[in-house]
């Protein structure tokens, strides 16, 4: 079993810096579990309590269904790979992932089989006579997870493993993460600044801010749903756009608008305000970059506004819009479906409206930042 379970950890450094607050989380067996968030914002000290790097100042932490605040890093039964690969640079990419194994005196064809299977699972086979100077920052990651593989751990800890890595080879090896996590089959708890990492690798996102925890799901679950707006703001990329706006209700249903915009929240929207008591209100109304539609003609109901910048991304464009109260915004468009007409159009200081369905908006409470839409 290799579950863990933090009840009401609390990190405080020299009985006033409160790193961690109150983290309570259940991690389930073979579950894959993302902790993201700002620097600073606690991630990394969690997984080194959890490592046993760190002592727990408050509160209790079970791997399976042992308590171990007190147990030694090396009895814990767990694997971490470090962000700067933490390898022996004298010995051998062999000598390196069979290092803990003879620490515990295990039996020579034991370790051999390990090595050698982790290095095929790694494809790392033909670096194994090398010493870890003569390797690319990818291959010594690769050696650095080999090197906890051959541990066979209950659970394996990964603190920010790719942000040394170029922009390519990051991504080559989150798909390769992805495929070694199949092939394990084990727990994995996985510290990242990387938003885009943690939405593509984790069953579960663990959002974090000054210590405190501010959203548990699904990467689905926090995108379509962030709980604040701080979360809406983190999650997503480009990040959300959010404007001020009025709400206004009249009997059970519910209108936003915004910069002359009105859009009438659809059935479930209304039914979250209702419970929620929300009345008429000055609210902050967020929409996904994404989200909007471009209209290159005027048109009743939309939000007109001023390009600025247009990026060229490729599959599409970023275009960087100040509406008429002076707020930016990013807005996304795919090219494919663009006429040359409409792409000559998008230059700086010509005019352009937008406009977005009910389906996409979040409305979030300006006093306490809190969503309105949350049950």
């Amino acid at each position: 079993m290799a579950s863990v379970k933090l009840e009401g950890v609390k990190k405080i450094y020299d009985n006033s810096v409160v790193a961690v607050q109150e983290f309570n989380l259940d991690i389930k067996d073979k579950e894959f579990v993302v902790f993201v968030g700002p620097s600073g914002c606690g991630k990394s000290t969690t997984l080194r309590m959890i490592a046993g790097l760190e002592d727990i100042s408050e509160g209790k932490l079970f791997i399976g269904d042992r308590l171990v605040n007190d147990v030694e890093p090396k009895d814990r039964d767990i694997a971490m790979v470090f962000q700067n690969y933490a390898l022996y640079p004298h010995i051998t990419v062999y000598e390196n992932m069979a290092f803990s194994l003879r620490l515990r005196k295990m039996d020579k064809e034991e370790i051999h089989r390990r090595v050698l299977q982790a290095a095929d699972i790694l494809g790392i086979t033909q670096y194994l006579g090398r010493k870890p100077k003569a390797l690319s920052g990818g291959q010594r990651q690769r050696v650095a997870i080999g090197r906890a593989i051959v541990r066979e751990p209950q659970v394996f800890l990964m603190d920010e493993p790719l942000s040394n890595l170029d922009a390519k080879l990051r991504n080559q090896m989150r798909a390769e993460i992805i495929l070694l996590r199949k092939r394990l089959d084990t727990t994995f708890i996985y510290v990242t600044h990387d938003q885009t990492e943690a939405m593509t690798l984790g069953d579960r996102i663990v959002i974090m801010k000054d210590g405190f925890i501010q959203q548990v799901g699904t990467p689905q679950e926090v995108f379509d749903t962030p709980h604040n707006l701080f979360v809406a703001g983190f999650i997503g990329s480009p990040q959300m756009n959010i404007l001020d706006a009025e709400l206004t209700k009249n009997g059970d249903k519910y209108t936003a608008e915004t910069l002359g915009y009105k859009v009438e929240l659809d059935e479930k929207k209304c039914q979250l305000l209702n419970e929620n008591g929300a009345s008429s209100m000055k609210v902050l109304l967020g929409f996904r970059p994404e989200h909007a539609v471009v209209h290159f003609e005027k048109i009743e109901n939309s939000i007109e506004g001023t390009l600025l910048v247009n990026e060229m991304m490729g599959s599409e464009l970023h275009l960087h819009v100040q509406t008429q109260n002076d707020q930016k915004i990013i807005l996304r468009i795919p090219t494919i479906d663009l006429t040359e007409e409409q792409r000559a159009s998008l230059t700086y200081g010509n005019k352009l409206h937008f406009s977005f369905a009910s389906k996409v908006v979040q409305l979030f409470n300006p006093e306490t930042e809190q969503s309105l839409l949350y049950r």
